[in-house]
């Protein structure tokens, strides 16, 4: 649930940025000069360092976010997903800064941030806490791969002209062997993502549940299903003709590995929870109006 309360004051702030634009040079240098102001320290990723004027140390992102209070965002959403795989299990608060394409996650314009710093740097702001997903790839008792993700976990067939066959079961019971291009195993905050291309629920981020969703399902019977967070959800694909099958996992559509028939995928949550920055309370609903147009007159 959101918490809304005046939290410690930030000492150091971290700055990440993606691809450079001169509206993000612009707000990082701003941003730098207000934070240098209030005699707050200032660590910038390799991205945001040379794009900005001057000399500034810079540090990889995850001993940025090891040392920072909090880490400011500068870019879009997909930015922000792969910060928040490094941020959740160090509980650091990410603010997201709209300077990408879409902003649903990175939600803040840049010139609220500068107008509002002090209010920011005193602690006072709002945390969103989004369930994250814990996942692992298992073969025998041998743990392969372990990912996080913030928005899902999907398991898609690679070959184009064959679909797979995913046995999934939830807490041991089967759910159903879906026949299908794959499966989509979204958080409540990815149900806006590639969940609701595929047809699934939306589901207000401030629940804790999981969605599962077949993609593309040969039997129409089959359909999205919600389950408690506190599920665990295990997914084999189903050899082929006695043949192992290949199937690619991806977590929040940036990390992906191979998994066969051999392989066991588990998926829960996290023990640890996104802590996601706002500067003013925001609605889910006002950002399904304002970014998806969603259920405006048309």
């Amino acid at each position: 649930m959101s918490r809304i309360q005046k939290f410690t004051t930030i000492k150091i702030v971290g700055l990440v940025s993606g691809q450079q634009s001169s509206g993000t040079t612009e707000f990082a240098e701003s941003l730098i000069a207000k934070l240098r102001e209030a005699e707050v320290a200032v660590l910038l990723d390799p991205n945001t360092a040379q794009s900005c004027a001057g000399q500034y140390e810079q540090l990889p992102r995850e001993e940025l976010v090891a040392q920072a209070d909090m880490v400011i965002v500068m870019g879009g959403d997909g930015l922000l997903l792969r910060v928040a795989r490094l941020a959740g299990p160090a509980q650091v608060p990410l603010l997201g800064v709209d300077l990408g394409s879409f902003g649903f996650l990175a939600a803040v314009q840049p010139v609220v941030v500068l107008d509002r710093i002090d209010q920011l740097l005193a602690g006072e702001y709002h945390i969103h806490q989004r369930l994250m997903l814990s996942v692992e790839v298992r073969r025998g008792d041998q743990v392969t791969d372990q990912l996080l993700a913030l928005n899902d976990a999907v398991i898609s067939r690679i070959y184009p002209r064959r679909m797979v066959r995913l046995d999934t079961q939830v807490d041991d019971e089967r759910v159903a062997v879906y026949p299908a291009d794959g499966l989509i195993v979204a958080t409540p905050t990815g149900s806006t993502a590639y969940n609701l291309s595929a047809a699934g629920p939306l589901v207000d981020p401030d629940l804790d549940c999981l969605i599962l969703n077949p993609i593309c399902p040969h039997t129409l019977y089959l359909r999205p299903l919600i389950v408690d967070d506190d599920s665990v959800v295990t997914v084999r694909v189903e050899e082929r003709y006695d043949e192992p099958v290949t199937v690619r996992l991806s977590v929040d559509g940036q990390e992906d590995v191979e998994v066969t028939s051999e392989d066991l995928i588990v998926i829960r949550k996290a023990t640890f929870k996104a802590q996601l920055v706002r500067l003013d309370r925001g609605s889910f609903f006002e950002r399904l109006h304002t970014k998806l147009r969603w259920g405006l007159e048309r």
